[in-house]
């Protein structure tokens, strides 16, 4: 893309970020009117518009008072997770990202040949998958594992317009990545295992996984407060290097690669001692 174009690009989205908010806010004051007016079906259908406009906020939702007669409404709940995926993709993929989370330098450190078996779990958005997969090419495969169905139909959508075949979706629990036995060459965790609760169980499940000679990639936050770092995962659910670790050592894994180029993150790569 050509400086000029860069430009026009760069305020055009500029526009959309200043009316977005201000449209999809308008959307959500329609439903909510319509549902202090007890009129539920038109509520939904505004709230619909609303989601599909980008309208991200689970706590407004779940908190406004007009909406407190439909909380345990299967519909409501849709909505809700709705907002949720929007204001999630948004974190994912913003603009900001790319300078703390380097990803060229990342693939580049992952070694991909063409060929490979990549199981990647919790991909999330796409931001890393698309890039796996065009690194290791129409022979290779990825397997994007994930818990939240609402990524996995964004996923499906991003790989058709990346005119991708090598990646196969699957739903898994958030405490099962369901890899199989022995397929994979590398598995690949970024900002995933903040979220798992028994993380020793967990760190067998990616063993069993592994292809002889495989590697597990992790990357997550270092812990900080949140008065240092006020976004990433809050602070209770960080975890540290240390217990990864002794968790992956506790299944016969241990780092192999250390690398330091991320400021927000550590990047370790595992592989059996």
């Amino acid at each position: 893309m050509d400086t000029t174009m860069d430009a026009e690009l760069t305020s055009a989205k500029s526009q959309v970020d200043e009316t977005a908010e201000a449209h999809t806010s308008a959307l959500y004051e329609v439903a909510k009117l319509f549902a202090r007016g007890g009129d539920r079906v038109d509520a939904y259908a505004w709230l619909h518009r609303a989601i599909g406009a980008g309208f991200w906020d689970v706590k407004r939702l779940r908190e406004d008072p007009a909406f407190a007669d439909y909380q345990a409404d299967p519909s409501f709940v849709e909505f809700v997770r709705g907002a949720w995926a929007n204001g999630y993709r948004m974190m994912l993929d913003h603009d900001e990202r790319e300078s703390f989370q380097k990803p060229e330098q990342v693939i580049a450190a992952l070694e991909l040949r063409p060929g490979m078996t990549v199981a990647e779990v919790g991909p999330g958005s796409g931001y890393f998958t698309v890039r796996v997969a065009k690194a290791i090419g129409d022979t290779g495969t990825v397997h994007a594992h994930d818990a939240a169905q609402e990524m996995l139909d964004y996923l499906e959508c991003r790989l058709r317009w990346e005119a991708l075949g090598n990646v196969r979706l699957q739903k898994v629990g958030r405490e099962d990545p369901e890899l199989g036995s022995g397929g994979a060459d590398l598995v690949l965790l970024i900002d995933v295992l903040h979220y798992v609760a028994d993380l020793p169980a967990y760190a067998g499940r990616l063993r069993e996984g592994l292809a002889p000679g495989g590697r597990i990639a992790v990357i997550d936050y270092r812990p900080k407060p949140w008065e240092e770092r006020p976004w990433g995962p809050p602070p209770q659910q960080q975890i540290d290097r240390q217990v990864i670790d002794d968790a992956m050592a506790g299944v016969g894994l241990a780092p192999i690669q250390v690398h330091e180029f991320l400021p927000e993150q550590y990047f370790v790569i595992y592989a059996a001692a």
